[in-house]
């Protein structure tokens, strides 16, 4: 077991990690150092079809951009000896506790209570410790916060969004956790020009009177509702899990929390990921499954209205660190500064019930699709 604020027994580890795998993201480079194989195995599957590290070959791993490397530790953690901060969340849930985080002049180590995972987050040198095989969606979410820190840091803007490109242009899907901006943006994958773009967050800031837009490299981890209105992506669940599925309420369905991952290359091919492109449209997520009106599609003025920007505002969370090491408090931007980033984008907002497949045929009337 480590001792988390033991340098030496944290250093030996490390010395300890002789397997690597270089990941080439959008403008950064990670190199990831492991003492046992399996795990980098796992990500270097996950992450062909989603970083130019799938379209390199092999003995190439580095372009001109910098190179940052991540120790994974596949070992348990000692986490007593401190006290911990729990990071506050907006939502409390039933489950308890989910962060909390001790500051160090070194960086934050910031514990995964449920799972039991540590992770030390710094600038040079950031480390996962735990089950490292049974937890990899939180190593992948370690992984990319490093690139999501990176590009924060040089401006952009996190948001809460899906998006999707067609030929560069992209066009971004906000709402609230659960308001169906996965579901709408797989929707729009059946469109044969489309490539996935991001499932839950985007960069973001202004270019030249556009707007750059690059996603994060995460496949898309939906509900049952979503898997199962998919002649596609139905095959996803078990057989027995679709069957209780089947059938049941639509009002039900929309309110199971149990993921699934939809890996793009398998379920939709070769060639329908992008990692970046021009953000032209942004399509706000307003309507309610108990709605009586029909699904509609209108225009939003964010000028006059930033507040509709909500659902796309996004704090940066407890892994972000600024440039000069400092951790600022959990906070997400203005709506203001968020209206400003986005003022060469179409922002548009779907209204009424619910319903994917007219919200695909609006998005065709207007072009987008």
């Amino acid at each position: 077991m480590i001792n988390l604020f033991d340098n030496q027994q944290i250093n030996q580890a490390k010395a300890a990690c002789t397997f690597a795998l270089p990941l080439t993201f959008n403008g950064l480079t990670i190199r990831v150092l492991a003492d046992h194989p399996a795990i980098l195995d796992h990500l270097e599957v996950y992450y062909a079809g989603l970083t130019a590290s799938g379209l390199l070959p092999k003995e190439v791993h580095t372009l001109d951009q910098p190179e940052l490397p991540v120790w994974l530790l596949d070992q348990q953690a000692d986490t007593s000896g401190r006290e911990w901060t729990a990071v506050t969340r907006a939502k409390t849930s039933a489950l308890g506790l989910k962060e909390a985080y001790v500051d160090t002049p070194q960086g934050r180590w910031i514990h995964k209570v449920r799972t039991g995972m540590v992770l030390f987050q710094s600038l040079t040198a950031p480390v996962a410790i735990g089950e490292l095989n049974k937890h990899s969606s939180q190593v992948i979410n370690f992984i990319n916060n490093q690139f999501l820190n990176h590009h924060q840091r040089d401006g952009y803007l996190l948001g809460h969004a899906s998006a999707f490109d067609i030929d560069g242009n992209v066009t971004a899907i906000a709402a609230s956790s659960g308001g169906g901006k996965s579901t709408l943006m797989l929707k729009a994958l059946e469109t044969a020009e489309a490539r996935f773009l991001s499932n839950d967050r985007i960069l973001f800031k202004p270019d030249n009177d556009q707007a750059s837009v690059i996603g994060v490299a995460k496949h898309p981890r939906v509900n049952p509702g979503t898997l199962i209105n998919s002649p596609r992506l139905s095959d996803i669940l078990p057989t027995d899990e679709r069957d209780r599925f089947t059938g049941m309420h639509k009002s039900q369905l929309w309110n199971i929390e149990q993921k699934y991952d939809v890996l793009i290359p398998n379920a939709y091919g070769e060639g329908k990921t992008a990692l970046s492109g021009t953000l032209k449209h942004l399509i706000l997520l307003d309507w309610a499954l108990d709605a009586t009106a029909p699904t509609a599609l209108s225009r939003v003025d964010i000028t006059q209205t930033p507040e509709a920007l909500e659902g796309l505002r996004k704090s940066p969370g407890p892994f972000f660190q600024h440039a000069d090491g400092h951790f600022p408090t959990e906070q997400a931007q203005s709506a203001k500064v968020y209206a400003e980033h986005l003022a060469s984008v179409e922002v548009l907002r779907l209204t009424g019930a619910i319903d994917f497949e007219r919200a695909i045929a609006l998005l065709q009337a207007k072009g987008i699709l």
